[in-house]
Protein backbone atom coordinates (compact mmCIF):
# COMPACT_ATOMS: atom_id res chain seq x y z
CA UNK A 1 0.00 0.00 0.00
CA UNK A 2 1.70 3.22 -1.30
CA UNK A 3 -1.31 5.72 -0.69
CA UNK A 4 -3.68 6.05 1.87
CA UNK A 5 -6.13 7.89 3.79
CA UNK A 6 -4.99 8.22 7.82
CA UNK A 7 -5.51 10.71 10.47
CA UNK A 8 -1.93 10.18 11.63
CA UNK A 9 -0.71 11.41 7.88
CA UNK A 10 2.68 13.46 8.42
CA UNK A 11 0.98 16.94 6.97
CA UNK A 12 -1.63 16.07 9.85
CA UNK A 13 -0.74 19.26 12.02
CA UNK A 14 -2.05 17.10 15.13
CA UNK A 15 1.15 14.92 13.96
CA UNK A 16 3.73 17.60 13.40
CA UNK A 17 6.37 18.12 16.42
CA UNK A 18 5.17 14.82 18.50
CA UNK A 19 6.91 11.90 18.89
CA UNK A 20 7.41 9.06 17.39
CA UNK A 21 9.51 6.24 16.98
CA UNK A 22 10.51 6.01 13.10
CA UNK A 23 12.69 2.99 13.34
CA UNK A 24 15.98 4.30 13.88
CA UNK A 25 18.27 1.49 15.46
CA UNK A 26 20.61 3.51 17.53
CA UNK A 27 21.24 4.59 21.14
CA UNK A 28 19.29 7.34 21.60
CA UNK A 29 16.74 7.14 24.12
CA UNK A 30 14.45 9.36 22.87
CA UNK A 31 11.51 10.26 24.96
CA UNK A 32 12.62 7.41 27.18
CA UNK A 33 15.28 9.75 28.60
CA UNK A 34 12.22 12.22 29.77
CA UNK A 35 9.41 9.57 30.92
CA UNK A 36 10.99 6.54 31.66
CA UNK A 37 8.06 4.71 29.91
CA UNK A 38 9.13 1.51 27.82
CA UNK A 39 6.63 2.94 25.04
CA UNK A 40 8.73 6.03 24.54
CA UNK A 41 12.59 4.33 23.70
CA UNK A 42 13.42 6.13 20.94
CA UNK A 43 10.65 8.00 20.23
CA UNK A 44 12.17 11.55 18.67
CA UNK A 45 9.89 14.90 18.07
CA UNK A 46 9.21 15.15 14.66
CA UNK A 47 9.65 18.23 12.72
CA UNK A 48 7.34 20.33 10.21
CA UNK A 49 8.69 19.78 7.00
CA UNK A 50 8.58 23.43 6.60
CA UNK A 51 12.33 24.25 5.81
CA UNK A 52 13.45 20.70 5.22
CA UNK A 53 16.50 22.24 2.47
CA UNK A 54 18.08 23.91 4.97
CA UNK A 55 18.24 21.28 8.07
CA UNK A 56 20.50 18.27 6.88
CA UNK A 57 22.07 16.34 7.92
CA UNK A 58 18.41 14.52 8.63
CA UNK A 59 17.22 12.23 11.44
CA UNK A 60 17.98 12.74 15.08
CA UNK A 61 21.12 11.46 15.21
CA UNK A 62 22.15 13.23 11.96
CA UNK A 63 22.80 9.60 10.14
CA UNK A 64 21.34 10.55 6.69
CA UNK A 65 22.96 13.36 4.41
CA UNK A 66 20.79 13.90 2.35
CA UNK A 67 16.57 14.41 0.76
CA UNK A 68 17.20 11.28 -1.60
CA UNK A 69 18.48 9.34 1.56
CA UNK A 70 15.92 9.86 3.75
CA UNK A 71 13.53 9.12 0.64
CA UNK A 72 15.18 5.90 0.65
CA UNK A 73 15.27 4.98 4.63
CA UNK A 74 11.17 5.85 4.47
CA UNK A 75 11.15 3.39 1.48
CA UNK A 76 12.39 0.81 2.39
CA UNK A 77 10.68 1.32 6.21
CA UNK A 78 13.22 2.27 8.42
CA UNK A 79 15.46 -0.06 10.83
CA UNK A 80 14.34 -2.49 13.11
CA UNK A 81 13.81 -0.89 16.07
CA UNK A 82 11.65 -2.74 18.33
CA UNK A 83 9.80 -0.43 19.57
CA UNK A 84 8.94 1.25 16.26
CA UNK A 85 5.96 3.52 15.53
CA UNK A 86 2.44 1.78 14.44
CA UNK A 87 2.35 3.88 11.76
CA UNK A 88 5.74 2.85 10.10
CA UNK A 89 5.12 -0.80 10.72
CA UNK A 90 1.65 -0.55 8.74
CA UNK A 91 1.95 1.95 6.26
CA UNK A 92 6.13 2.27 5.62
CA UNK A 93 7.05 -1.08 5.91
CA UNK A 94 8.44 -1.16 3.05
CA UNK A 95 6.51 1.59 0.85
CA UNK A 96 7.97 0.45 -2.42
CA UNK A 97 8.58 3.62 -4.22
CA UNK A 98 9.42 3.41 -8.18
CA UNK A 99 12.06 6.13 -9.16
CA UNK A 100 9.84 8.53 -10.32
CA UNK A 101 7.73 8.60 -7.54
CA UNK A 102 10.67 9.27 -5.87
CA UNK A 103 11.93 12.11 -7.97
CA UNK A 104 8.16 13.52 -7.41
CA UNK A 105 8.81 13.56 -3.78
CA UNK A 106 12.04 14.84 -3.86
CA UNK A 107 10.02 17.66 -5.78
CA UNK A 108 7.59 17.94 -3.16
CA UNK A 109 9.87 18.00 -0.47
CA UNK A 110 12.18 21.50 -2.41
CA UNK A 111 9.09 22.92 -2.61
CA UNK A 112 8.66 23.53 1.28
CA UNK A 113 11.87 24.42 1.44
CA UNK A 114 11.39 28.01 1.92
CA UNK A 115 14.12 30.77 2.25
CA UNK A 116 16.67 30.59 4.95
CA UNK A 117 16.30 32.28 7.80
CA UNK A 118 18.63 35.29 8.13
CA UNK A 119 19.67 36.48 11.45
CA UNK A 120 20.73 39.58 12.43
CA UNK A 121 23.64 39.91 15.35
CA UNK A 122 21.48 42.38 17.80
CA UNK A 123 23.26 45.63 19.29
CA UNK A 124 24.58 44.80 22.23
CA UNK A 125 23.98 48.31 24.84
Amino acid sequence: MKYYDYKDNPMNPEVINNYYNIGLNTEDEGRFAITKEETDLGRIRTPSLYGITHTAPYISNCSIATLEEVIDYYDRGGDSHPNKSFFMKKFMNPIGLTEEEKSDLLAFLKTLGGKPPIYTKPALF
